[in-house]
């Protein structure tokens, strides 16, 4: 039996949510603390930390230097226990998660292993089309043919399928990942992303808008309208995140997020 987290309900997480955050533990500037204050204090009612947990089933991807060591998961829960006894109350909820890498050779294992541990989330995302860093850096792409850029593409939708199968993750995150330098055609995998959410509507996952994709290249949201409109269609729970790296990015972009999932169909609640 898999262990069962939390889930998000159609048509999803209202306007006082923020899931999609890390912290020193990962990649992100600011302590466990400061975050939860932060969050606490920007009037965010259910707020999640969600550090980046990746075990790599091969040599080569240098995760080490973003994602949590894996020797810290015991302090990284103990500390957000802690904070949860101390801040939890009627205008405050905090979440325990991790954004865990999804590959194939070892996703039994790691969720096998995960379950141990007080989690109330999972979200579900591919960083790796094999040992290649999607979203590292634009100078990882720049020399690859359409052709190779294709593969890349075809891994990471793959994956996100293989993904989207798990119950055990509450929702997937940036959708659309491989976009965010603005060198690939993203309209032309939009049947893929078609197939990860009929996945996700039977079996009851959900999707972020992720806001971070604004201030990169590709200067749009995570995913694009056309996958939203598509989520919406098969009824997909959807939640904002602002995959804030530093507490003073929790809520970033969050109105203009909004307006977009109206305009895909989704009613904004509060």
């Amino acid at each position: 039996m898999s262990k069962e987290y939390w889930k998000l309900t159609f048509p999803g997480a209202g306007k006082t949510y923020s899931l999609h955050n890390h912290s020193e533990f990962s990649d992100g500037s600011g302590t466990l603390r400061e975050i939860c204050l932060a969050a606490k204090s920007a009037g965010i009612k259910v707020f999640g930390l969600s550090d980046h947990w990746v075990e790599p089933p091969e040599e080569g991807m240098d995760s080490e230097s973003w994602a949590m060591d894996t020797g810290r998961l015991d302090e990284y829960t103990g500390t957000l226990l802690q904070l949860k006894r101390e801040l939890d109350d009627d205008r405050f909820t905090l979440k325990i998660g991790l954004e865990v890498d999804f590959f194939f050779e070892n996703i039994d294992a790691v969720l096998k292993r995960l379950a141990d541990y007080p989690l109330d989330y999972l979200i579900g995302s591919v960083h790796y089309a094999g040992i290649f860093p999607v979203d590292y850096q634009a100078a990882d792409w720049l020399p690859l043919s359409d052709e190779e850029k294709s593969e890349i593409c075809r891994i990471y939708w793959e994956k996100l399928l293989g993904a989207a199968e798990r119950k055990e993750f509450t929702f997937l995150g940036h959708l659309d990942l491989p976009k965010k330098f603005g060198l690939i055609d993203n309209g032309a995998y939009f049947p893929q992303a078609v197939k990860v959410l009929d996945v996700l509507a039977g079996n009851g996952g959900a999707i972020e808008v992720n806001t971070a994709g604004f201030f990169k290249e590709c200067h749009e949201q995570y995913p694009a309208i056309d996958i939203l409109k598509a989520a919406f269609k098969r009824k997909i729970p959807v939640v904002v995140n602002a995959d804030a790296h530093s507490p003073e990015h929790l809520q970033r972009n969050f109105p203009e997020a909004y307006q977009i999932l109206q305009h895909a169909g989704y009613p904004v609640m509060e």
